[in-house]
């Protein structure tokens, strides 16, 4: 067995390294960057890192410490749970993670903490774990995961050691997928959409209802652009009956209407969305009034699915809203 692979991120990955080497690991890591990115996987490798019996070569990926933690074994790595719609952190499970947080470890001398995904951590389970990240024991490391680095409170944010976590060049994408054992044209259908997006794109070669509401966000998107709202309604109306695509659905259009209002604006910037071309036609004209107005039609329509208004009458009035503007 070996340490995970991870693809891209070499600064960051060797940092990390160098402050096991000198033994500064950080007490409280953040690693932020957007979904499918490989923050989870690099936050396992780290806790390979930090665990490694082997400290020369951490992480070695065949001592007891490494595989253990491969197989989720570990007794000094923990993870918070979620909970609720938001997938946030009960005060329950903060207070569980502060009491663990003062014994010692089971084995060698550290204890992981993980909150992943902690973008929906409320204010107050944030405040609740402020005072471990604030003065942990000399044992104690947290690692968080986000899609942005302002989901923290600032007071929490100020603790920590936060690293960006980036998509990988396309090639190295390629070429991990295929290592993965996908075939090529799968491969390259998957990067077209998704880019350097190692997550993303697996997601959509593996999960049928994402490349389907990645390949109908795209159209939506060109048909957005075209002002076709009949075409719009026929294709949001046969994805109406499974309503957990249609908000993937829609979650991808604004991620596509996020990277047309960029290109409005001749910005640089990594895309988000799954089709550049068909961003490129909705950015052509889209004045930024207009791409906020786009973006809270998409918005409330998701707040109408999730508050059980009917799915076809929730995609009409969008459809008419996005035709008026």
């Amino acid at each position: 067995m070996a340490a995970p692979y991870i693809a891209g991120n070499h600064s960051l990955l060797s940092d990390l390294t160098q402050m096991r080497k000198n033994n500064h690991l950080p007490h409280a890591l953040l690693l932020h960057g957007e979904s499918g990115c490989g923050k989870k996987t690099i936050a396992k490798w780290f806790a390979m890192t930090a665990l490694c019996e082997q400290s020369g070569s951490a992480p070695c990926g065949t001592c007891r410490a490494c595989r253990l933690i491969a197989e989720d074994r570990h007794p000094d790595v923990l993870t918070a749970e979620h909970s609720g719609k938001r997938m946030g952190y009960l005060i329950e499970t903060v207070r569980t993670i502060r009491a663990e947080a003062s014994i010692l470890p089971v084995e060698g001398e550290r204890r992981i903490f993980l909150f992943t995904d902690a973008d929906g951590m409320s204010i107050q389970a944030q405040n609740a774990l402020l005072k471990s990240v604030e003065e942990p024991p000399p044992h104690a490391i947290f690692v968080f995961t986000t899609q942005t680095i302002g989901a923290l409170l600032p007071t929490l944010l100020s603790r920590m050691t936060a690293k960006a976590v980036f998509p990988v060049a396309r090639g190295e994408c390629v070429e991990t997928l295929l290592k993965k054992g996908f075939p090529e044209q799968d491969v390259q259908r998957a990067v077209s959409r998704f880019d350097g997006n190692i997550g993303k794109c697996i997601a959509y070669l593996e999960d049928d209802g994402l490349r389907q509401s990645a390949d109908d966000a795209a159209k939506l998107t060109q048909l957005l652009a075209d002002r076709n709202e009949y075409e719009m309604l026929r294709l949001l109306t046969a994805a109406a009956g499974d309503k957990e695509r249609l908000r993937k659905t829609l979650l991808l259009l604004d991620t596509q209407l996020r990277d047309a209002a960029v290109l409005s604006m001749d910005g640089d910037f990594d895309r988000l969305g799954c089709d550049k071309n068909a961003s490129a036609a909705l950015s052509s004209g889209l004045t930024p009034r207009r791409a906020m107005q786009l973006h809270e039609c998409i918005l409330e329509t998701i707040a109408d699915l999730d508050g059980n208004v009917g799915a076809v009458l929730a995609v009409t009035a969008l459809c008419a809203a996005l035709a008026s503007r």
